[in-house]
């Protein structure tokens, strides 16, 4: 399975600590997936279960399930209510598949809000960005590029949020923190779930090199424009159209 590699401990690390690199459901994600690789599992073989992978990786049940929640997102796993953890079969699967708010918010509603909201928020973050911030977003889209080239989803998928993340720090405006703290998780997990092909990571990293390249030149439009195509890609990824 192409996204099941293991951790680099060369990669580039850009992230600052506030960021999402350090989080414990983070390691307890990036540990899981290195389980599969190191012991050769197999889709449909089972995993130790949520209790036993936090004793085993000494973290709590609530970070536990949240990296499982990560690892389900990006077609690395699937929970089979009572049954447990079991490696999952990405194969005949489309991306969308994978999108785990089916009794709350649509794949295509979140991408419809986010084509014009995460544009808004970085016309805000525009002139608040510092040479430092700008560091941050390139540091963060070439690690993106080093675990696509390596075909790892969960490094990739922290590397793409802590990117988006940055926008938002900087953007300045109360409101846009509230609805989008209220939303992350729907937000997260659409930035994600194309990831579940993991091929196609590449693309979301030339996509962010994109937007950083035109802040670098100072041409604010061009960035914003460069987000909006990056996420309407996303969505194409997912087979949707919002054109």
């Amino acid at each position: 399975m192409s996204n099941l590699t293991s951790s680099s401990e060369n990669a580039s690390n850009h992230a600052e600590g506030s960021e999402r690199e350090a989080t414990v459901p983070a390691r307890v994600a990036k540990a899981i997936q290195q389980m599969v690789t190191d012991r050769e599992l197999k889709p449909g073989d089972a995993l130790p279960s949520q209790r036993e992978l936090a004793s085993l990786l000494k973290a709590s049940r609530p970070s536990v399930r949240e990296g499982v929640s990560m690892l389900e997102t990006l077609g690395i796993i699937r929970v089979e209510g009572r049954k447990g953890l079991f490696v999952a079969a990405t194969g005949g699967k489309r991306p969308a598949d994978f999108w785990q708010f089916h009794k709350g918010y649509g794949l295509r509603e979140v991408y419809q809000f986010r084509v014009g909201f995460e544009p808004d928020a970085l016309a805000l973050a525009f002139s608040r960005l510092t040479s430092d911030a700008l560091r941050r977003l390139r540091g963060h889209a070439e690690s993106l590029m080093t675990a696509a080239r390596q075909g790892n989803a969960v490094e990739a998928a922290e590397q793409d949020t802590a990117f988006h993340d940055i926008i938002f720090e900087y953007c300045g405006n109360r409101i846009f923190l509230d609805i989008r703290s209220h939303l992350s998780k729907a937000m997260q997990d659409s930035q994600w779930v194309p990831m579940v092909i993991v091929e196609r990571v590449r693309d979301t990293a030339r996509e962010h090199l994109a937007i950083v390249e035109a802040l670098e030149a100072g041409r604010c439009a061009d960035a914003c424009e460069a987000l909006r195509t990056h996420i309407r890609a996303a969505a194409r990824r997912c087979d949707l159209d919002l054109s």
